[in-house]
């Protein structure tokens, strides 16, 4: 079983990044400001049952929070 992962864990992919919630909808001010600083990553307006919740700042690999890989990104 994977460890669970929370914002701010070093990614299990690349071991250099941090990892940050993705958040979804239709981004507003206040969260145009947080993915500019780094603080979330934007994953879309389209939300279904299974998205992934985390996303590595570095490689943007993304992770569900039980540590399962979902889709790497590489920037």
């Amino acid at each position: 079983m994977s460890p669970r992962l929370r914002k701010g864990s070093t990614c299990p992919a690349c071991t250099k990044a941090k990892l940050v919630p993705l958040v979804y909808g239709f981004p507003g001010p206040e969260m145009r400001r947080d993915f500019e600083m780094g603080v979330i990553q934007l994953g879309g307006c389209c939300v279904t049952d299974n998205d992934p919740e985390l996303e590595c700042l570095g490689c943007a690999a993304r992770f569900m929070r039980d540590g399962e890989l979902v889709a790497t990104n590489e920037r």
